[in-house]
This record gives C-alpha cells, sequence and structure tokens, in this order.
C-alpha cells in the first residue's frame, strides 16, 4: 500500500500552491525541517508470508499502535516499521523495531527506536486479551533535551551539556470482550526505566516509574448506545526524589478522546495530544440513533490532575496558581450524518470549563474554551 496527502497547512492561513515555501514553525513540530509544504507518504508498506512457512512480515511506512493506542500511536503520519508476526488459530505473536524518532539523518547514534513483543489471544467469540512488552531505546537522551520533551516541565533539570542515552521499559495489558450486555476494552500500562546522569544538576540516573489504566464500556439498549469511561494516568509529585512518575505516553498529533481538553487545550500534563498523562478522567454519554443516518448524542467528562498541578494554559509551562487536582470538566455534543455509504459528516461542540489547574496568581486561566469541529469523511 502507497498512500500521499497534504495536510500541512491550516485552512485559510498561508495558503498557495502545493510545495509553497510555509516553515516548519508554522506547520507542525512533527514535521522534519526543509520544505514542509509538499505531498508526502503517508503510508507506503509491503505485508507479505514467508514461503512455506507461517510467518508474515510487514515493512515500510505504516500506522501502528500498541493495545489501544494508550501508550504508543502512531496513525497520523505513521512510522518506519519492521513488524515479524506468526498467526495462529485466533492468536497472533508478534515483533517490531519501530523508528520513533530519526533526528539527524546522518547519525545512528541519536535515534530512538521501540522494540516490542506483543500477543493477543482470542478467548471467545467476542473476547479477546493481550500484552505488549515495550524497550524504548533513546541512545543520546534526545527526549530530554529535545522542545517536545515531557521533561523540560519538571523544574530542576537541565539540559544535558552531552548526549546521555536513556531507556524506557512499558509492559502493556489489555482487553476486549463483551461480558452480558457490556462492550468492555480495558488497557494497563506500568513502566520502569532511567536517564543516564545529569538530572537535578547531579549526577545520579533519574528513574521512570509511571503508569495508567483505562476503561472504556458501552451497552447498548434498542436505538440508544450509552457509553462511559474511567482512567487513570499518574503523574510527576514535582519531588528532587530521583523518580518520575508520571507516565510517559507517545501519542500522534490527532484527537484521541475529548475535543478541547485533550485535543486542544495543554492538559494537566502541561500538552496536548498526551492521553491521560498526570490525569484522572470520568465520562459519561450517550448515542441515539433518530434513523438509518443520523445518530445524536454526547459526552460529560471530569478531569482531575493525578498529582496537583498548575498549569499556564497560553504555554503549558508551570502556572503561577495554586496547586490543585481540579482540572475541569467538559461537554461534547455530536451530530453524526451518513449521507451517503462512502460519505459520512459528523460534527462535535465542545465546552471546556478550566478547574483550579489553570487559574493563575492575577487571576487569568478561568475562561471556558468553546470548538466546533466538522469532518467530512469519503471512502474510496
Amino acid at each position: 500500500k502507497v498512500a500521499i496527502w497534504n495536510d500541512f497547512d491550516t485552512w485559510g492561513r498561508f495558503e498557495a500552491p502545493q510545495g509553497n515555501n510555509t516553515t516548519a514553525s508554522e506547520v507542525s513540530p512533527y514535521l522534519p525541517s526543509g520544505n514542509p509544504g509538499i505531498i508526502s507518504i503517508r503510508e507506503a508498506w509491503i505485508d507479505f508470508m514467508l514461503p512455506d512457512l507461517p510467518v508474515g512480515i510487514k515493512a515500510g511506512h505504516q500506522l501502528l499502535q500498541l493495545s489501544q493506542g494508550w501508550f504508543f500511536r502512531s496513525n497520523y503520519m505513521g512510522s518506519d516499521a519492521w513488524v515479524v508476526y506468526l498467526p495462529s488459530g485466533g492468536n497472533t505473536f508478534a515483533l517490531t523495531d519501530v523508528k520513533a524518532f530519526e533526528n539527524v539523518p546522518a547519525k545512528a547514534s541519536d535515534d530512538i527506536d521501540f522494540y516490542t513483543a506483543l500477543g493477543n489471544f482470542k478467548l471467545g467469540d467476542d473476547m479477546t486479551a493481550g500484552f505488549d512488552v515495550t524497550w524504548l531505546d533513546d541512545r543520546a537522551g534526545q527526549l530530554i533535551s529535545g522542545y517536545e520533551t515531557f521533561l523540560t516541565r519538571i523544574p530542576g533539570i537541565p539540559v544535558p551539556p552531552i548526549a546521555q542515552g536513556m531507556y524506557l521499559l512499558n509492559l502493556g495489558l489489555n482487553f476486549t470482550g463483551t461480558v452480558g450486555i457490556v462492550k468492555l476494552k480495558g488497557e494497563l500500562d506500568v513502566q520502569d526505566g532511567n536517564w543516564k546522569g545529569g538530572h537535578f544538576g547531579g549526577t545520579g540516573d533519574l528513574k521512570f516509574d509511571g503508569n495508567q489504566i483505562v476503561i472504556q464500556g458501552s451497552i447498548p439498549v434498542d436505538i440508544v448506545t450509552i457509553n462511559a469511561t474511567l482512567a487513570r494516568g499518574s503523574g510527576d509529585k514535582r519531588s528532587t526524589n530521583n523518580r518520575y512518575e508520571g507516565i510517559v505516553d507517545f501519542q500522534d498529533i490527532a484527537q484521541h478522546y475529548t475535543l478541547l481538553y485533550e485535543y486542544k487545550v495543554v492538559t494537566a500534563a502541561g500538552f496536548r495530544n498526551t492521553g491521560f498523562a498526570n490525569t484522572t478522567a470520568v465520562s459519561v454519554g450517550a448515542m441515539v440513533k433518530l434513523s438509518k443516518s443520523v445518530q445524536v448524542g454526547g459526552d460529560v467528562w471530569y478531569f482531575g490532575a493525578t498529582e496537583k498541578a498548575n498549569i499556564n494554559p497560553a504555554t503549558g509551562g508551570y502556572g503561577t496558581g495554586g496547586l490543585s487536582h481540579d482540572a475541569g470538566t467538559e461537554v461534547d455534543l455530536k451530530a453524526n450524518w451518513q449521507l451517503y455509504d462512502n460519505l459520512s459528516w459528523n460534527w462535535t461542540l465542545g465546552y471546556f470549563t478550566p478547574g483550579n489547574v489553570y487559574r493563575q496568581a492575577d487571576g487569568s486561566g478561568k475562561d471556558a474554551a468553546t470548538g466546533l469541529q466538522g469532518y467530512l469523511a469519503f471512502k474510496f
């Protein structure tokens, strides 16, 4: 499969013919330097079975995620990867090698790679469970010194004067199935690892010790589907105990759950697109099928900072207000319209009320955020 696209320009801003010299800072920090205003490769991979062997290989630039995607998800622009898999009945075992970040193309010593062993097991006609064990190898500690790093939000950690490595081990467990009338999905991630020396101006290692759990359920009742989410991602205690207790998630820049809190507003972890990092979330909602082609409904979310925080909503850095667990609430109203078999138009109207996590000493940070998104999708 080969897929090309251009999603590098914000509509109505810097519009020009394809190939214009829009700067990378006006586009996305995830794109390589140079001229991003071009049609680019989203997917380019080959998937085949080895001759006379029950082993498959998928190699190339591909969309990827582990479990339900709450630790690692690369479904927006994809990643370079090798996937070697062994299907056996309803079960699958696989080994993956993912190039997460290339950094300097001419150097291999500063790359960031994911190595994963995983298994998915069929427990019944409508029930599966699985595991994944991922080793992240950050050879030069780029996640520490890069502008995209979560660790710049920890007070006292200087930018390393020399390259220092980092590794992270993530154990993930997942479940999908139906229990009675309830359709359930769950994921648990537990992390360990370290960054080699230099944190807080010292010489000892910084230990990683994060975890998260996400449980989602839905109940179909005639024309109504009721859904709920319970999630908790650990946060750092902002101490000098040589440990970072926050969950380290690697998410693409797409929308993962809410329209505003996680997608457009910096979260209690200080960034967008961080999943449930330093976030405890509870939601309940429903979708009503008004006709064969129209569904309406919505979700109500409550967000808490797992560890007390104060975030400047304008910069994502530490704020000037008091620390708080109250991150806010959000209401997302939805209308999904299937115009034709291959054309849908889905709308979401979001209203986010920030909590004390965003309140600054000067009284700012209390204004609500609103957003309206229309998503028009055509399937070839």
